[in-house]
This record gives C-alpha cells, sequence and structure tokens, in this order.
C-alpha cells in the first residue's frame, strides 16, 4: 500500500510540474493583470481544454474534428448572403472588412500562419455579438481555447486603441446642432452639445465583492458613464465604477480625474439624477419627465405650465443618451449579460463596444440597429433621491440657465 502512495505522489508531482509548466499558462500570464483573475483563467482553461498531459496520453481521440474549419466559416460567412453579416457579427459585411483593415493598418492584428485577420476579427466581433464563452467560440471556430482567449484579447486590445480616434469630445467652437437649429421648439436649447447618463452592464466578480458591485435592481453591473451627441455618437465614455456608485459621483469623478470637460458656455443635458448646474443642465423635479407621461392623449401632450414644458422638450433631446444605449445592448449581447472574464476585461469589452458603435455610425451612417423605433429601447430609471452637494456658484448658475430656457420656451410656445 505504500508503495502505491508514492507512486501516487511521484506521478502526480510529475504530473503538476507537466502542466504547469505549459505555454498555456505562460501565455496567460500575458493577458491577465490581476494574479487573482490568473489562477480562476489558468484553472478554468486547463479544465476546459484538457490541457493535463495525462489526457493527451490516455485519450488519443482529436477533440476539433469538424470537417470545415473556422477561417472557412468565416469565409463562406463573408462571401454569402448580407445578412449573415449581421446574424454573426453585428454587422454589414463593409463594415466587417473596414474594420479589419483599420486593425491591420495601424499594427494591432496580423495574419498568423493559422489564423487570419479575418478569423481573428470575426472570433471577437462573435464573442461580443451573441456573448458566448470560451468554449463555444473554441468549437465554433474549431481552436483550443488558448488560441481563442489569446486573439479574442489581442483583437481587443486593437479596438480599445481605436478610441483616441473614434470617442473623442467636441471642439470647443462647437456649432448649434442640426436637431436643435432646424426645429424652432428646441431652439432655446442651442448651447446643448449633447446628453449624459450612466447605465449599468452586467459582470461577474468574486463573491466578496459583490456587495459593492450590486447596483439598485440587483444584480452585479459596472456603471458606464457616457456623453453622447444628438447624432447618437460617443463623445466621453468612462467604465470600471461598481454598481453601487451613484450616477453624480462617477460624473464628478470623470470631471475631476477623468478628463471630461465642457466647452465654455456649453452644457449638457442629464436626468434629475444629477445635480443641475451650468455644465448640465437637468430637468424639475416633482414635475412630469418621461416622454411616456406625454404621449398617453391628447389631454396629456398639453402642458400643464413652463416647466412642465421645459421638462418635456428636455426629455425630447436628452433621449438620445439612452438610444444610443439601447442601439449598443440590442447590438452586442455582451452587454446584457455577465461573462466569466476578468473584470478589467469585461470593462475593457464594453469600451470596445462603444468604439464599434461609433465605427459603424462614422463610416456608414446608419444602419438596421440605429434605425430601430426609440421606444424599443428599455432605459436605467436610476434616479437617486441623495444627490451630492455642489458648489452654490454651480447651482446658482444652473438654476438661472434653466430659469432662462424655460421662459424663452413658454413664450415661444
Amino acid at each position: 500500500m505504500n508503495v502505491f502512495f508514492c507512486s501516487f505522489a511521484v506521478m502526480a508531482g510529475a504530473i503538476f510540474r507537466q502542466a504547469f509548466s505549459s505555454p498555456l499558462v505562460a501565455d496567460l500570464m500575458t493577458f491577465l493583470e490581476e494574479e487573482e483573475d490568473y489562477w480562476e483563467e489558468v484553472h478554468a482553461l486547463l479544465i476546459e481544454e484538457g490541457d493535463f498531459s495525462f489526457r493527451s496520453t490516455i485519450y488519443k481521440q482529436p477533440c476539433r474534428t469538424r470537417p470545415f474549419t473556422g477561417h472557412q466559416l468565416i469565409h463562406d460567412i463573408l462571401s454569402g448572403h448580407p445578412d449573415r453579416g449581421y446574424q454573426h457579427f453585428r454587422m454589414t459585411t463593409t463594415m466587417f472588412i473596414r474594420l479589419r483593415d483599420e486593425l491591420v493598418a495601424r499594427g494591432f492584428i496580423q495574419s498568423t500562419r493559422h489564423l487570419t485577420a479575418n478569423e481573428q476579427l470575426g472570433i471577437f466581433l462573435f464573442g461580443i455579438g451573441h456573448g458566448v464563452a470560451n468554449r463555444v467560440l473554441a468549437e465554433t471556430f474549431q481552436h483550443s481555447g488558448e488560441t481563442i482567449s489569446r486573439h479574442f484579447n489581442n483583437v481587443l486590445r486593437g479596438v480599445v486603441e481605436l478610441r483616441h480616434e473614434y470617442i473623442q469630445p467636441p471642439a470647443s467652437n462647437v456649432g448649434v446642432h442640426p436637431r436643435i437649429k432646424d426645429n424652432p421648439i428646441f431652439h432655446p436649447f442651442k448651447n446643448a452639445i449633447g446628453a449624459v447618463d450612466g447605465t449599468h452592464i452586467p459582470v461577474v466578480v468574486r463573491k466578496a465583492k459583490q456587495p459593492r458591485y450590486r447596483c439598485r435592481k440587483g444584480f452585479t453591473s459596472h456603471n458606464m458613464m457616457a456623453a453622447c451627441s444628438f447624432d447618437h455618437q460617443f463623445l466621453f465614455v468612462c467604465t470600471g465604477w461598481e454598481g453601487s456608485a451613484a450616477d453624480m459621483r462617477v460624473l464628478r469623478w470623470c470631471c475631476e480625474s477623468g478628463g471630461f470637460t465642457v466647452p465654455g458656455g456649453k452644457f449638457y443635458l442629464v436626468d434629475s439624477g444629477y445635480a443641475n448646474t451650468d455644465r448640465f443642465l437637468a430637468p424639475y423635479r416633482g414635475e412630469r419627465y418621461h416622454l411616456s407621461q406625454f404621449d398617453v392623449n391628447a389631454q396629456a401632450r398639453r402642458h400643464r405650465g413652463p416647466r412642465d414644458l421645459y421638462n418635456h422638450r428636455h426629455a425630447q433631446l436628452r433621449n438620445v443618451v439612452e438610444k444610443a444605449f439601447g442601439i449598443l445592448k440590442r447590438r452586442f449581447k455582451v452587454l446584457r449579460q455577465a461573462t466569466p472574464f476578468p473584470y478589467k476585461v469585461q470593462c475593457r469589452i464594453a469600451l470596445a463596444c462603444c468604439v464599434i458603435h461609433n465605427f459603424i455610425k462614422r463610416h456608414q451612417g446608419t444602419d438596421r440597429y440605429f434605425n430601430m423605433q426609440t421606444d424599443q429601447f428599455p432605459t436605467d430609471d436610476q434616479n437617486d433621491d441623495s444627490i451630492p452637494p455642489i458648489g452654490p456658484d454651480e447651482s446658482r448658475r444652473g438654476d438661472a440657465l434653466r430659469t432662462m430656457i424655460t421662459e424663452q420656451l413658454w413664450n415661444n410656445r
């Protein structure tokens, strides 16, 4: 019996050294920055891929045996019916090729002996578009989990690097947006350059951290704040704040430490979860605000007073940020359900989705997701009654600006 246990211990030690000296672990260390996330990923991938050496010696049966490869699958999709691009990659094949060309031209991805640039991008877009796990991507594209993880993260880093080109704040001399300029009912908001709001993205975090990340709707999330223009392009994005953080707290950090600025004389529209200032104009609290309250019937569309009219026009303009979030979540399923990636990777995925959103909007203008009706998109009603205090000067300037716009709207009705 003792001889048996000694033999078993020797064999186990050999297996341990062999398994944990494999290239898989070395590759994983280049991706994962946090030690705790690293060991979780090592454990999951070793089990998923059967990388333990004794398995490969006992079980000789190949795992990826489908007759057509991932490269052939990508080629078939890109050369097939245009709808297949939307079904698999959430964009047209034209946009797919354009995005690939930009990533290749900037040196973020390149074809290898086993994976073309098309397949690398396809793996990433399929993953975020459908919100699937590593093992599903491995089966779909017929590669090991390690290969899938490596190229997924490589494309993710490349797309995130494009943020400097595709997520840009407005210039200091930005003019009046056509939506306001061409519509008399919005003229008093002529200095508005967009809207700001937060949305909650489901995330997977360790059990000990879950209370911090649990949002008011009961699930673990990170609070992503974004500024959006009136043509649904993201001007600023901040990810990573825990779901329990109030919207106003996130906005304050972005202004003080996150590099978010507002051009002089301009302002963004915000909901009542934010304090009213001359840079972030909020609606009147205690009055009707949501668009559904004004669209019930003819009597509901009749404004009860100046503040009621102001709130209605404010909501009509600020709705662009809610629609932008809705488009983003409809296009990328990974933003609607938690995925078992390290937390920092989950946050980078949300940022990458915003970059791709702007990429499509800039180069194509519109597509089936941008054309969806606004009322199809649910909103995150996260208004917080306990708004952190702001400086008296900010509050006074904000109240004066809001009063002036309210009077102009009422006089011009």
